[in-house]
């Protein structure tokens, strides 16, 4: 998930990736979990008034496993067409779920599991 630490590394915000992986998702996975990532950096970035992000990645039990944490306002949810529904619907389309924890004052916690294979790394 080099993509996702070149993420980190143009953000505005302080921005920490962990990752353990022991090889790639399937491309079309691996792609539908940047852009997603990507989405919720953004969220993070213009809404939630977060200075720092934890970005934790892992495979377990045959999942992808995505949480991003940011220490802003809270707040965020699936209501009144927010992006957060545009991951879900991606992350759908693959069998994957996507959870939200972002009471008032914060933090907010979302994460997602995607059911993929990995590839063998050459």
């Amino acid at each position: 998930m080099d993509a996702v630490r070149s993420l980190a590394l143009e953000s505005r915000l302080q921005v920490q990736v962990t990752a353990n992986l022991p090889s790639r998702p399937e491309p079309a996975v691996e792609s539908a979990a940047y852009f997603a990532v990507c989405e919720l950096l953004t969220n993070a970035t213009k809404h939630s008034g977060a200075r720092r992000v934890l970005v934790d990645i892992q495979y377990r039990s045959g999942a992808l496993a995505v949480s991003v944490t940011d220490d802003g306002n809270g707040g965020a949810g699936l209501e009144n067409g927010s992006g957060l529904q545009g991951i879900q619907r991606r992350l759908a389309a693959f069998d994957g779920t996507l959870g939200i924890s972002s009471p008032a004052g914060g933090p907010t916690i979302v994460s997602f599991q995607v059911p993929c294979v990995l590839t063998v790394m050459s």
